[in-house]
Order: structure tokens, then sequence, then C-alpha cells
């Protein structure tokens, strides 16, 4: 019975760590496609939110993400696009689990949209 109720709770525990590691993926690739790029300060804040939650930030999460700097910000007159890629290793229990589903220890999102960015001078 104890068994059956680890299972359970470790499955849960899977599936909301997996619900925040999206809803993370989703906010921060509506703000990259609100302002074209993704922003250092909103890479640090939400890398601290994950360390927060136990999760291994120590590599790079947002590699493969571009554009990166405020230099190279995607133009939504130009229709360019922003891209996302977000890859996070979750606490031990979930790594286990993404595991045997995904065939995959680390928890990993991409994503491609065109920039809603506007050039002011445009």
């Amino acid at each position: 019975m104890i068994v059956l109720f680890s299972a359970v709770a470790a499955c849960q525990m899977y599936a909301m760590e997996r619900a925040i590691a999206r809803g993370i993926f989703a906010d921060v690739l509506d703000d990259m496609q609100d302002i074209g790029y993704l922003d250092p300060a909103l890479a640090d804040y939400y890398r601290q939110k994950m360390a927060e939650l136990g999760w291994d930030v120590t590599g790079d999460v947002f590699a493969g993400s571009w554009p990166q700097a405020e230099q190279q910000r995607a133009l939504k007159e130009r229709n360019e696009m922003v891209t996302l890629t977000l890859t996070v290793r979750p606490s031990r229990v979930a790594q286990w689990l993404n595991q045997f589903a995904e065939g995959n220890a680390a928890f990993f999102f991409t994503g491609i949209r065109p920039s809603e960015y506007f050039d002011p001078g445009w």
C-alpha cells in the first residue's frame, strides 16, 4: 500500500514540476516575443526562480535561444522570429520519471514565434 501511494505521489510531483517548467517556458517566450530578444535580466530572474525550486541550473539553461542581445533584437516589421530553448534538470524523482517517459532526464522545451516588437523609429 505504501509503495502504491509513493508511486502516485511521485507521478503527481513529476506532473507538477513539468507543468511549472512549461509555465516558465511560456512566460519567457511571451516576454521574448513582446521585447524581441531574451533580456539577460529576465533570464537571470527565471534562472533564480528555477534554482529556488531546487532544480539544477548550473549550465546555460537558455542555450540555443536567439536573439539574446538588444542589438540583435527581432523586429516585427521585418517578420523576424524569436527562438527560445529551455533545458532544466528538475528534482531527482522527476528526472527519473522523465527518463522513463521521454528518454531524457532533463526537461527540454523549444519554440519559435514571430516577434511583436516594432522599432519606435520605423
